[in-house]
């Protein structure tokens, strides 16, 4: 697959492509805060391969999940400009998985959900088949560089960052390059749970020197942390 570069405040401009897939458990259900920690990384996944469908207003799209639904079982949530489904969805089956199989059970619930929203919006299907293909095409695995890469201020070398998002862990590692773009080196700087991986998206960064960048978490919901790496010795130091 080829590299995908992800950056939501860009995505976010674009008021005709939707900018994010919310895959939740039942409010205050037993299992929705192990659940919702977990449910980050699909549903990251399966948005990148459909950012740039067009939703007209819809920007949200939210899947909620439980085994108790009742006659609330496929209750559909109308607001300008998002759209929630209530989906079925077997909680003791998924707690009995390994982690690749939880990923697929998330993967077919938010599909299913997704259909179901783009039917009664009157979205085009086919870029949600293909966004499903595509996930089973990755693996599951929600890999993918962030932004541009950016020259050092002698020209001699660029920095990249690239991110793996997982079920149980988000990590960022720097990547260094030469100047025709080739790797020398990259290293893990950040590790972090799931549910706070969308920072990244936000991120900025530049380089202070030669030998040192510093990256800035500019989420508005986020931490406000920033981590000066550098390159010389391939640490960083958080502040």
């Amino acid at each position: 697959m080829g590299i995908r570069r992800n950056n939501k405040e860009d995505q976010d401009q674009n008021s005709m492509s939707i900018s994010q897939v919310d895959l939740r458990a039942e409010y205050k259900h037993i299992h929705s805060l192990t659940f919702n920690k977990q449910s980050w990384s699909t549903s990251e996944l399966y948005w990148s391969f459909i950012r740039k469908w067009n939703t007209g207003k819809i920007k949200k799209c939210i899947i909620r999940v439980s085994d108790s639904w009742n006659d609330k079982l496929y209750y559909y949530t109308d607001w300008s400009d998002s759209k929630g489904i209530n989906m079925p969805f077997s909680f003791d089956e998924y707690l009995s998985k390994e982690n690749e199989e939880k990923k697929l059970m998330q993967l077919n619930v938010i599909h299913d959900g997704m259909l179901r929203i783009a039917e009664k919006a009157g979205l085009e299907i086919q870029p949600l088949e293909d966004a499903y293909k595509m996930c089973l095409a990755a693996d599951l695995k929600y890999q993918f560089d962030v932004g541009k890469l950016k020259s050092s201020p002698n020209r001699k070398h660029k920095i990249g960052f690239w991110c793996n998002w997982d079920i149980d862990i988000f990590e960022a590692y720097w990547v260094l390059y030469d100047k025709k773009g080739a790797e020398i080196r990259r290293q893990k700087f950040i590790e972090k749970p799931p549910h706070e991986g969308e920072f990244i998206y936000y991120a900025k960064w530049k380089w202070l020197d030669d030998t040192t960048v510093l990256l800035e978490d500019k989420y508005k919901y986020g931490k406000g942390e920033s981590w000066t790496i550098d390159l010389e010795i391939g640490e960083r130091a958080p502040t």
